[in-house]
């Protein structure tokens, strides 16, 4: 019987009925595959020990994931003891801040308003530590993101980091990309001819809403709105530049998303541009109870979902390491500090874990200056058992959630855990549009 040769039902099973009929779907946040399935289906899942090894229905089980003979838990944390191990995708990804000034004054931001740019000395060990991380590693891929601050207020650095790096990749028959984040303002004419020179293809601005909306928070230093001089600068992005346009979703403009996304949307037809969109919410990252504003967590992308349950707003991805869990991935600020955190913590030397200088990957808690700190993130790429997110059905989904909050803030869970059946549903609804239209084409679509 399928019992007796170790079939079972998955753990991470999350299933909910289908309004308007008796079949029932069930997404498996191990193997993130959704399917329908019939009654009987879910009885002999229900009854495994009395059900014949050979039942064809067991094959098809078990190749969505529904039923697994095998220990999910042992392989969910082999699985991410090796990612968080190795390049991830085979690349060394390397945060860069090259200052940690900034134009605007966000209420929610995490950066503090820094002066000041990366000394040529500090850029000198940025480019040493760079040559032995793609050494040791010996990546596919070096990918380089540019940060802040606002790193578009120190693109002499850029200029003078980038051939550097190219060189690098080049010399090691490595790929070489480029993100930058900004906030928008400063981008111009020059400023585009700087990112083609420097190889950075991909630009990621956020946005807070529309006109008054993103001008209330996302404003200049001393006052000012920002809004339509963003939206006019995008039209300077054009291929083959990609600009990813983030919406940081709250309470308060939530009801603008879609509204915000119709004009991103609009703008790239007119000016001719490629700009991609999606919805992320804000939260407190603060990693100390005397911080007192509240902060933005530049979260997972995917991570999120449900912002808005009644539109089956959904935005879904997987499991997958952030920079604080993979060896192979640093934050480095102005001063060359390294932090396990590209976001709320860098520039805050006291979460620091080594510096540029002399932090060596091949002996990586050796020549960190706080071991403790780079082992500590490091260590949260799997749950302790004590903690609550080890015996949660969602946890290969989230994968536990930011790395900093568990260990410095407050971690709340995704808010998809507390509708799943909107979920569900939803992923289902995706499943069932990507099934028509694979029915209009000639290609054949598997799920």
């Amino acid at each position: 019987m399928a019992g007796e040769a170790g079939w079972r039902p998955s753990r991470y099973n999350v299933m909910t009925s289908i309004p308007g009929s008796d079949m029932t779907a069930i997404y498996n946040t191990y193997s993130h595959k959704c399917g329908e399935y019939s009654p009987i289906e879910l009885l002999i899942m229900n009854e495994l020990d009395t059900v014949p090894v050979d039942n064809p229905l067991i094959e098809r089980l078990a190749r969505r994931g529904a039923i697994v003979n095998y220990d999910e838990r042992e392989a969910f944390e082999m699985q991410r003891k090796l990612e968080c191990a190795h390049p991830r995708g085979g690349s060394v990804s390397i945060t860069i801040c090259p200052t940690l000034a900034c134009n605007f004054e966000c209420p929610y931001c995490f950066a503090t308003l820094g002066k000041g740019m990366m000394a040529p000395d500090v850029q000198d060990d940025v480019v040493a530590l760079t040559a032995r991380m793609l050494d040791a590693a010996k990546p596919k891929t070096l990918t380089i993101t540019w940060f802040g601050g606002e790193p578009l207020m120190a693109t002499s650095v850029i200029e003078s980091l980038s051939p550097r790096l190219i060189s690098l990749a080049e010399e090691r028959g490595c790929e070489y990309e480029a993100w930058i984040f900004t906030n928008g303002y400063l981008i111009d004419e020059e400023v585009v001819d700087l990112l083609l020179r420097c190889r950075i293809t991909k630009v990621h601005i956020p946005l807070d809403g529309i006109g008054a909306t993103n001008d209330a928070t996302r404003r200049l230093v001393g006052g000012g709105p920002t809004y339509q001089r963003i939206m006019d600068n995008l039209g300077l992005l054009k291929p083959p530049i990609k600009t990813l346009i983030r919406a940081n979703t709250h309470e308060r403009n939530v009801h603008e998303v879609d509204e915000l996304k119709g004009c991103v949307l609009a703008r790239a037809e007119e000016a001719g541009t490629r700009l991609d969109f999606y919805a992320a919410s804000l939260v407190d990252v603060s990693p100390a109870d005397e911080l007192d504003s509240p902060m933005a967590e530049y979260a997972f992308h995917g991570i999120e979902v449900a912002l808005r349950p009644d539109s089956r707003h959904v935005i879904v991805g997987k499991d997958h390491s952030c920079v604080g869990q993979n060896l192979w991935m640093v934050a480095i600020d102005d001063k060359g500090y390294l932090y396990k955190c590209g976001g709320k913590l860098c520039g805050q030397q006291e979460f620091a874990y080594g510096s540029a200088r002399e932090w060596n990957p091949a002996n990586p808690l050796q020549t960190a200056s706080n071991p403790d700190m780079l082992s500590k993130f490091l260590n949260t790429c799997v749950p302790s058992p004590t903690d609550k997110c080890y015996n949660c059905v969602w946890l290969p989904h989230c994968g536990g959630g930011c790395p900093q909050l568990r260990l410095f803030g407050k971690p709340e869970c995704p808010a998809y855990k507390f509708d799943p059946d909107t979920f569900v549903l939803a992923m289902h609804s995706r499943i069932k549009r990507r099934r028509a239209n694979a029915s209009r084409s000639p290609a054949t679509f598997c799920f």
